[in-house]
């Protein structure tokens, strides 16, 4: 039974309608109906549904999902000059600004920012973030990665996520948050185990590109953490992961990886260093979970000498096994067929060919130059 919404405007009368044989059926829906329908549009297609008539002008403003997607602005400034830039970037403030001051709903399931935003806007992301918390969002995603970047050392002036945030005398209640992604905004150690301690219900999370500690740990026996994804933490030499709910792992291998406790992790995609170096790494790792994986990516810088290849143990529960491959000369795949060998029950081999520069960009998708998918074993 769907309960009346509060607050919400009364509908508008479609006698009169000269719309032909046909009867404007959607506006004989509920309110609330209405308000499920437009939270799934973009803010820009939700909101330009009120033109269509009184009763619409001020639906959108109780839609529970705000996505704030600036991809087709963000690419424009690629292009743009420097002041240019930060007038694209004034803008889009402003108009998420606008939404949000314009909006009524006391709680949102989603909220995603998607722009090229830097440091010089901070005061603005943090009450971004304040708004966020405030409204016990179950799911954000902030995103300020730069238009077409190809990235190679550490992360520029990125935005920091708030010192006072973190502090344990914080009034935000958080949760309520099950899902959190963060890309190109620097977080410390503090910040990630902030959210680990103060969202228990916390399942997904995403930190691409940042930097400021040199060890992490994400461990706990009452973590609820399901997806987890680490890419591009510049000057981070140790991890430590100890997670019983954990199924799916995305990250890039450092000086030392540590899993342990992960009895339901089946999904492991990694990107690899340069030849033997990072698979040696991995391997102790890859020993806690091998026996239950399904599904194993691998993103390799090149295969010239990779001996350790060779020694990768059998992978029984196997099914999926995707290798995206940066070639560097003219190597040999045959140290491939070795772990094709160790995957005894594999239905589905993916070979991607990728660019020298793609190698910079994992966790960011893959330029595939070509594509293998065999089937192997019904």
């Amino acid at each position: 039974m769907v309960r009346k919404r509060k607050n919400l405007p009364k509908k508008c009368s479609t006698k009169g309608y000269t719309g032909g044989d046909d009867e404007d059926r959607i506006s004989e829906l509920p309110d609330d109906i209405l308000v499920v329908i437009l939270s799934l549009l973009s803010v820009k297609e939700a909101a330009s549904t009120s033109i269509l008539c009184s009763r619409w002008i001020n639906l959108w403003k109780h839609t529970n999902s705000l996505d704030f997607d600036g991809d087709a602005a963000l690419y424009k400034t690629a292009r743009l000059k420097k002041e240019l830039q930060f007038n694209e970037r004034r803008k889009y403030v402003r108009w998420v600004n606008s939404i949000i001051q314009s909006h009524k709903s006391h709680t949102i399931q989603k909220l995603r920012i998607q722009f090229f935003l830097r440091k010089e806007e901070a005061d603005t992301l943090t009450k971004w973030f304040e708004y966020a918390f405030s409204r016990q969002v179950p799911s954000l995603e902030i995103d300020l990665s730069p238009p077409n970047f190809i990235f190679f050392g550490s992360p520029g002036p990125n935005y920091v996520f708030p010192q006072e945030f973190t502090n344990s005398a914080t009034c935000f209640d958080l949760k309520h948050l099950k899902a959190l992604s963060l890309k190109f905004v620097t977080v410390t150690r503090e910040a990630i185990e902030f959210f680990l301690n103060n969202c228990p219900f916390l399942e997904k999370f995403i930190v691409h590109h940042t930097k400021s500690m040199s060890k992490l740990e994400i461990c706990g026996s009452s973590l609820a953490l399901k997806h987890l994804e680490l890419c591009y933490f510049f000057g981070l030499d140790s991890v430590r992961i100890s997670a019983p709910n954990l199924t799916s792992l995305t990250i890039r291998v450092f000086s030392e990886l540590i899993l342990e406790n992960v009895p339901m992790l089946d999904e492991l995609r990694v990107g690899c260093g340069y030849s033997d170096f990072s698979v040696k790494k991995l391997l102790p790792a890859y020993s806690a979970c091998i026996s239950q994986l399904k599904s194993l990516t691998l993103i390799l810088n090149n295969l010239k000498g990779s001996t350790d290849l060779c020694k990768f143990p059998e992978m029984p529960k196997l099914k999926k096994l995707v290798i995206a491959y940066c070639s560097v000369g003219e190597d040999s795949l045959l140290p491939l067929t070795s772990l094709i060998r160790a995957s005894t029950r594999l239905q589905e081999f993916v070979l991607k060919a990728i660019s020298h520069l793609s190698c910079f960009c994992f966790g960011f998708g893959l330029s595939s130059l070509w594509h293998i998918k065999q089937e192997l074993m019904t």
